[in-house]
């Protein structure tokens, strides 16, 4: 508690409001504990990744430390060689011990130190398989933070006047939303000019439910027939 509030409590037990204060003591206490076991609790499923601590570059890593990832990754199916990776390791503690007394290194995010050792390396095949590694550890979403944003796309596109839109229709353009929302429209319009097989696809009924019953509709029943066998004369 701040030293504000004990001064509070300090006054009000020299007016004999003891009781009060105790209550009032227990609750905070009771209120930090409870936000310290919530914590604790969803904390809890982060430690299954404890092995990829090394990959923060704060030091140089140990082979013990990556060996562990290649068991955990070789568990959940993510297959790495351990005789590449010992090699490219001894590299990669050679890049972080070199880069001990860069200010500006170290002041990096994680995903832009490997973004660093990564560009100077000569060729993919000198990291290989610590890229593995990393493109499993880059792609745990850190946050929910990109459900929250297609969240709000969607209703945003999905409202009172266009309730007839299908799931799929709604899918198209969130996708088109999201995933191309760095592009302004004149790039946008120049790149689907440039895609002759999408311009066909919107051009044509074929996205239309209606189109395809039609079609099965006027489609004539065929039937198969069969050859007449030809019976041996003798």
């Amino acid at each position: 508690m701040s030293l504000k509030v004990k001064g509070l409590l300090d006054e009000n037990r020299r007016d004999g409001l003891e009781e009060g204060c105790v209550k009032f003591t227990d609750d905070v206490l009771g209120m930090y504990t409870s936000c310290v076991q919530y914590l604790e609790k969803w904390m809890t499923p982060m430690e299954e990744f404890s092995p990829f601590m090394w990959m923060d570059m704060s030091e140089p890593p140990t082979w013990d430390d990556v060996e562990a990832c290649i068991k955990y990754l070789g568990e959940k199916g993510v297959p790495i060689d351990d005789v590449k990776c010992f090699d490219e390791v001894v590299n990669l503690k050679r890049f972080v011990e070199s880069r001990g007394d860069d200010n500006e290194f170290m002041g990096l995010q994680v995903h832009q130190k490997w973004a660093k050792y990564f560009e100077k390396a000569k060729s993919i095949a000198a990291y290989s398989e610590l890229l593995k590694i990393a493109q499993f550890v880059f792609a745990l979403p850190a946050h929910n933070a990109n459900v929250e944003r297609v969240f709000s796309l969607m209703q945003s596109q999905w409202t009172k006047e266009r309730n007839q839109l299908s799931v799929q229709s709604l899918k198209g353009i969130l996708f088109l939303q999201y995933n191309f929302k760095d592009m302004s429209c004149k790039d946008f319009h120049a790149h689907m000019l440039s895609n002759k097989k999408v311009l066909r696809k919107i051009s044509s009924t074929a996205k239309y439910k209606w189109a395809d019953k039609k079609d099965e509709e006027e489609k004539p029943d065929e039937e198969e027939e069969k050859p007449d066998e030809e019976e041996d004369q003798d």
